[in-house]
């Protein structure tokens, strides 16, 4: 059995930073003004300097907004989230978290790629893709907007993509497994490309592009996607191991 002097007690910001949570999600609603930092002390019984360290987290992780000389108030909360270690479709990432998924102002068109597309899949500039845009929405919520692309040449006329899950057509109707990506995670503003009609945001709205290409088991690049999410609704998070 542990002595009393082994066991390591979390600092007191943290099981505030843990009731503030609950108090949150059990009592308040978005755009709610938060009591005052006095009335929050009083009422978990701690210093002020305790509850503001607490209350510093809680804004960095996004569950309030402090507005100056004004107050703290709930901000509006992600739908979706998911771990950036994860590799799954947006459309699975939806059923699990109870959305349905649906997809508007879809584009398909052969063409050829830009430096930079033909460079990611490892193709000549000369050689067609099958390059895909929609709009993904969890139940009727626009959350990213897709740019898929692919080689033509490993489909030839066969592609018929018309479901919600490209990773699903790929594997079920042509055989062809993703096995990994390598991601590049940019943001950028939702005003590049009117990116924030699509998402339904405001201009100055920032956004976050996801980078990635995909590959198969043998190592060979299948697709090269840039999604662009909106951090108000996807949370992306990483859990990181002691090495």
């Amino acid at each position: 059995m542990e002595s009393a002097e082994s066991v390591v007690y979390p600092p007191r910001y943290e099981l505030v930073l843990r009731k503030l949570k609950h108090l949150i999600e059990e009592k308040f609603k978005e755009g709610d003004k938060l009591p005052s930092e006095v009335e929050l002390a009083k009422f978990f019984g701690v210093s002020r300097a305790t509850l503001r360290e607490a209350m510093r987290i809680l804004e960095e992780e996004g569950y309030v907004i402090r507005k100056h000389g004004i107050g703290t108030f709930v901000a509006s909360r992600p739908i979706l989230q998911t771990g950036m270690e994860e590799l799954q479709s947006i459309t699975k990432l939806m059923e699990k978290q109870g959305y349905q998924p649906h997809t508007k102002d879809v584009i398909i068109t052969r063409t050829y790629p830009n430096a930079k597309e033909a460079h990611m899949l490892k193709i000549g500039q000369n050689e067609e893709i099958i390059k895909i845009e929609r709009v993904r929405l969890a139940d009727n919520i626009p959350v990213v907007y897709c740019i898929d692309r692919l080689p033509a040449k490993l489909f030839g006329e066969k592609f018929e993509f018309k479901g919600e899950s490209l990773f699903d057509y790929l594997n079920d109707n042509l055989g062809i497994y993703i096995a990994y990506a390598v991601s590049d995670i940019i943001p950028m503003l939702a005003e590049k490309n009117g990116i924030y009609k699509k998402l339904e945001l405001e201009k100055n709205d920032v956004v976050l592009l996801l980078d990635q290409i995909h590959f198969d088991q043998s190592d060979t690049p299948i697709l090269y996607s840039s999604n662009f999410f909106s951090p108000k609704k996807f949370r992306f998070y990483i859990v990181r191991k002691r090495v």
